[in-house]
């Protein structure tokens, strides 16, 4: 869901619901949205290839998903990815 259509599904001005996100959670809002996107990504990769995960959860390639993991956790999506031992 593009950032501009939330206040709109909540019924709220973006004003008002950037104000309320802030304040509530003391983050931004499109930072909130970035760090769910960043965990939906996450939740699939032990299903699929990284360049996949970051299609699915929106992000523009795998090196802007490996970019916002970095910033956020210090870490790449692979390195999260539970080890395949036998």
């Amino acid at each position: 869901m593009p950032l501009a259509s939330i206040p709109d599904e909540v019924g709220l001005s973006a004003p008002r619901l950037r104000a309320l996100v802030r304040q509530d959670l003391g983050i931004a809002l499109a930072h909130l949205r970035r760090w769910g996107r960043r965990r939906t990504a996450i939740a699939s990769l032990p299903d699929g290839a990284a360049a996949l995960a970051a299609a699915t959860a929106g992000f523009a390639d795998q090196a802007h998903l490996t970019r916002t993991a970095r910033d956020f956790i210090g870490r790449t999506p692979a390195s999260l990815r539970p080890s395949r031992s036998a």
